[in-house]
């Protein structure tokens, strides 16, 4: 392998990465593990290009010539450099339970088919390499003769779990501001969408 093919090895490493980001929401460890891998590898990139360059001959590689630069690519520049010389990226779990109304519900009531109620909260996770996100969130059945909740706990029909940066400084907070959004899924699909722009951008310069 030529040292000119370094870019487009480490930019299929940032592809992989961004997919096992997308394959890990069970664990949040794994999400941990991947996201942390993802920021690596962004920084990774810019690094293969400057010696892609330099062999090439096309002089020094300039990551700020690229005009596609967003706050979601800062913020993970931000991130990026914070995990390696300053507070570690934490994450947290919002979950949301999607139970069914019951139908047998007291005379009176009446439920259309098919309605759901949500239960949902944060998970804000001391520990981030928990296999499994925590337990907690429980709905149970209700009697509908004594209009009192039982012990039957109720099955959830779906469960959604969005892991989230916690912000851990005045900085943070304003960057994740910029970038618009909390979700981890939501940054690394926005900052891959530009990366993929970037290798594009560093190809035509380089007639790669």
């Amino acid at each position: 392998m030529t040292r000119s093919t370094e870019t487009a090895l480490v930019f299929a490493d940032l592809k992989d990465a961004f997919a096992a980001l997308g394959a890990a929401r069970g664990s949040p460890k794994y999400v941990h593990r991947a996201f942390t891998r993802f920021l690596e590898l962004s920084q990774k990139l810019t690094a293969a290009m400057r010696k892609d360059a330099s062999w090439l001959g096309k002089g020094k590689w300039i990551a700020s010539s690229f005009p596609g630069w967003t706050p979601a690519t800062e913020l993970i520049k931000y991130l990026r450099n914070e995990d390696q010389h300053g507070d570690q990226v934490f994450l947290s779990v919002h979950e949301r339970r999607y139970f069914p109304i019951p139908t047998n519900l007291p005379p009176g009531f009446h439920v259309e088919p098919g309605r759901t109620f949500v239960f949902e909260g944060t998970w804000i996770l001391g520990d981030q390499l928990l296999d499994a996100p925590p337990e907690g969130i429980t709905a149970y059945e209700f009697d509908p003769i004594t209009r009192q909740p039982t012990d039957r706990e109720m099955e959830p029909l779906t469960i959604e779990r969005y892991y989230i940066l916690q912000a851990r400084s005045e900085e943070a907070k304003k960057r994740i501001a910029a970038a618009g959004t909390v979700d981890v899924h939501e940054l690394a699909e926005a900052a891959f969408s530009t990366f993929t722009n970037y290798f594009q951008f560093f190809c035509e310069q380089s007639d790669t």
